[in-house]
């Protein structure tokens, strides 16, 4: 593999549109999103906002502060809007950080967040699990490394996997 394709692989669904594999045949819109809205995990979850698919990652996180430990809730979503006359789905990140909880369709109630093609991870001590997998045990270790390409990579799989293309959503 020549050093193009291998920056083109780390840029896909960054950068680069990630196609299907050849000879997946496109399926119907209504299956690309039931397969994106079963994406879950551990502090993600998936939903409709405004006719598009929001896929978030959300955890309250131990911070310390001038008076020593506090708690703030973070916020990572990928947001997918679908075109079914062109088979793809283009999708943007967007992050937000809010001393409260903001519960169910979070993406509509916050106002500071933060949209574009993020990458790399970022490190926590999980105090609670938000979403809908909301619980109050943290990180096993304490720690825990959130990593865009854990929201990013399941929705390119979803897409590629029902013969549609994932492009990057242009600021």
């Amino acid at each position: 593999m020549g050093l193009f394709s291998k920056l083109k692989e780390k840029s896909r669904g960054i950068m680069t549109a990630a196609e299907p594999a050849e000879g997946v045949p496109a399926a119907h819109e209504s299956e690309v999103r039931d397969r994106l809205l079963a994406i879950s995990g551990r502090g993600i979850e998936a939903g409709e906002d405004d006719g598009d698919i929001v896929v978030a990652w959300a955890a309250k996180v131990d911070t310390v502060g001038p008076g020593g430990a506090e708690a703030n809730h973070v916020y990572r979503a990928i947001r997918i809007e679908l075109d079914p006359s062109e088979n793809e789905a283009s999708g943007i990140g967007y992050k937000t950080d809010s001393d409260a909880e903001l519960g169910p369709g979070f993406m509509s109630v916050a106002k500071d967040w933060e949209r574009g093609q993020h990458v790399g991870s970022e490190s926590f001590t999980v105090i609670q699990w938000l979403g809908t997998v909301s619980s109050g045990g943290g990180a096993e270790d304490g720690k825990y490394k959130f990593s865009w390409s854990d929201l990013r990579d399941p929705v390119i799989d979803a897409v590629t996997g029902a013969g549609w293309t994932y492009k990057p959503k242009k600021f």
